[in-house]
């Protein structure tokens, strides 16, 4: 995990201090060493800062090829790189350090693009071909790893954060409608909440030079076909049993390779299958330490099975206690490092988590993130496989339709109910839960943005080829993916970089998925076992009261049940903060706080979001001093 910086112009001018603002606001990301390049002709500047995990005293970046005159920056890892390396020098290609990441400007001037299909891991980088007068940039297939741009006055900006591209000179401007979309659904893949500064989206390269800049898709998630799914289905019963080895045998290499690394390893460990399984996967191929979140609210703290984990797997557990004090002294420098909205407390969490990871001395951790991605496991999910497999399930739903459909569904849920013929659990619970108690608290203006906001249907054009065709549980998981993923569960990597820890996430990889993508309905959830596929390949490595624990996601206790940080929010919001935020209306806040104070704790969890979402726009708009920008879609 290192912070990446480029400019690039059609005219000349560049020099290596056009990134020295922006360098320095990376330096947390890559606390280890720094550098710059500029191109002769001053036509592009790229700057990286270092986290040294792999070859530490080598692989120094900008990496250069002088023949060709191409540069590279990269930010995260490429794993099974010493079988690349390997299989470049018996090409006529070898690499000069003993690093990761020079095997993509390697692949590169061996094959071009198409050097994308071999790489494999968390990453964004940029490169300059300096005989193409091009600038090439790519992300990962998930996106793990940020990249975003900007272009502005004949210039192209790109950088591991949003903070780099302001230091740059560009303006902080709210894009209201990509806010919008975030209530209906998700940020859109390309978007960022600031007006102008976009993302390459995941499994996506980006192109600039003299023909301007264009964006082009390399990798995409596939799931079978509904005739597919049957055809597997009809075969023979060791069909199951050959699954769960080719799963098992997926994971251990995915650990296997991210456990490489020539510094101590961490692993997150909680009292989950995901974590769990990984943590026993990593054990076998090198020593790591977990670390634990652990909370005085017992419902939620995960912490004693956690430890109970680790002792079986003979691994050291550190216990990270977390109280109400330290959400209300982080909640806004976590908002500003990860540079979006937060929605419950656990970015907090995460946030303290790897400021404990990093001050225990530790630059890299593996994470369990990614298994209910994979395995169908939030209860979401479990609903639309429900209405994949069973007409009972299809008719109810129906019935649940026609309900909001005569209550006034709005546009976007309309757009995916045409196009699909069923609603995703988890867009349905996010209107229910997020958008429509929302209404209430808008200011007129945003309120207009929102009604003219459709955030579903450009997803659905250009997703036609992976949903047609597809059981409602695949078009879920695809659209989940594609939108909420990337920007909101992956975006713990901007609270991770804060404090120099690269964290490595072994269900994310995208050969694990071609396997795990394969798995007939029946074989998410069998005997109401959810996650039934991950919790019978790795049993034997399981605790019994992990292997039968039922799904519970990462919660940290809601911010609203305790009258000490509510009464903090509520003394933001009487400031500027709530009073120059564009998208809620501060006397409605203000008494909804008041209405929370005043009904019993236990009664106040239902408003979480709604109350995190006035902090984090109104701590955007304060951090950031942004103003009001785009409103368009």
């Amino acid at each position: 995990m290192c912070g990446i910086i480029g400019i690039f112009t059609r005219e000349a001018g560049l020099s290596a201090e056009s990134v020295a603002a922006a360098m320095a606001v990376l330096r947390p990301r890559g606390p280890d060493g720094s550098g710059v390049w500029c191109s002769p002709d001053g036509r592009a500047v790229l700057g990286h800062t270092r986290l040294a995990v792999v070859d530490p005293d080598g692989s120094a970046q900008p990496l250069g090829d002088e023949p060709s005159r191409t540069r590279l920056v990269a930010n995260g890892e490429f794993y099974d790189y010493r079988r690349i390396r390997t299989e470049l020098a018996e090409t006529g290609h070898p690499c000069r350090t003993r690093g990761d990441s020079e095997i993509a400007l390697r692949l590169y001037l061996r094959d071009g693009h198409r050097a994308l299909r071999k790489l494999r891991g968390e990453f964004a980088f940029a490169l300059w071909d300096g005989r193409r007068k091009e600038l090439f940039a790519a992300r990962d297939r998930f996106g793990v790893k940020p990249l975003y741009y900007a272009e502005q006055g004949g210039r192209l900006y790109l950088a591991s954060e949003i903070k780099a591209l302001l230091a740059c000179g560009l303006a902080a401007r709210w894009d209201l409608a990509a806010y919008a979309a975030h209530l209906q659904m998700a940020l859109p893949p390309d978007r960022t909440l600031f007006d102008g500064i976009r993302q390459v989206p995941p499994g996506c390269y980006l192109l600039a030079g003299g023909g301007g800049v264009t964006v082009h898709r390399y990798w995409d998630l596939d799931y079978p076909t509904t005739a597919e799914l049957t055809a597997v289905e009809h075969e023979s019963s060791t069909a199951l049993s050959g699954h769960l080895a080719r799963v098992r045998s997926g994971l251990d290499e995915a650990v296997r390779l991210r456990t490489i690394a020539d510094v101590p390893l961490a692993c997150h460990l909680s009292g989950g299958v995901d974590s769990s399984a990984m943590v026993a996967s990593a054990a076998d191929h090198r020593e790591v330490t977990t670390f634990t979140v652990a909370f005085a609210d017992t419902a939620l703290d995960e912490s004693p099975v956690a430890a109970r984990t680790a002792a079986r797997l003979g691994v050291p557990n550190h216990r990270i206690e977390l109280t109400p004090a330290d959400f209300a002294e982080n909640l806004v420098a976590t908002i500003r490092a990860g540079e979006m909205v937060q929605e419950n407390a656990h970015g907090v969490a995460r946030y303290l988590h790897s400021a404990a990871i990093s001050a225990s001395g530790f630059k890299a951790a593996l994470a369990g993130e990614g298994g209910d991605e994979l395995f169908a496991g939030y209860p979401q999910f479990q609903q639309d496989l429900a209405l994949s497999r069973s007409p009972k399930a299809r008719d109810r739903a129906r019935t649940g339709y026609r309900k909001l459909a005569a209550f006034g569904a709005p546009p976007h849920l309309r757009s995916v109910l045409d196009r699909l013929g069923f609603l995703p659990s988890w867009l349905t619970q996010r209107h229910f839960a997020v958008l429509a108690p929302s209404r209430s608290l808008l200011r007129p203006e945003f309120a207009e943005v929102l009604a003219g906001t459709d955030a579903c249907t450009p997803l659905l054009d250009q997703s036609r080829h992976q949903l047609d065709g597809r059981a409602p549980l695949h078009q879920s998981l695809y659209l989940f993916a594609k939108s909420w993923l990337p920007n909101y569960i992956l975006g713990a990597e901007r609270l991770d970089a804060a404090h120099g820890v690269e964290v490595r996430l072994p269900f994310f990889d995208h050969h694990l998925f071609a396997t795990a993508r394969t798995a007939p309905l029946s074989w998410y959830t069998r005997a109401g076992t959810t996650k039934y596929v991950l919790r019978a390949a790795v049993h034997d490595r399981l605790p019994g009261e992990v292997r039968a624990g039922d799904k519970r996601g990462f919660f940290a206790p809601p911010l609203v049940r305790d009258d000490g940080l509510l009464a903090v929010v509520r003394e933001m919001c009487a400031g500027p903060a709530l009073r120059d935020n564009p998208v809620y209306h501060p006397a409605a806040v203000r008494r909804l706080l008041d209405e929370l104070l005043a009904r019993p704790a236990d009664q106040r969890a239902g408003s979480e979001r709604l109350v995190q979402l006035v902090v984090a726009t109104s701590v955007l708009t304060a951090e950031f001093g942004m103003t009001v920008g785009g409103v368009t879609g």
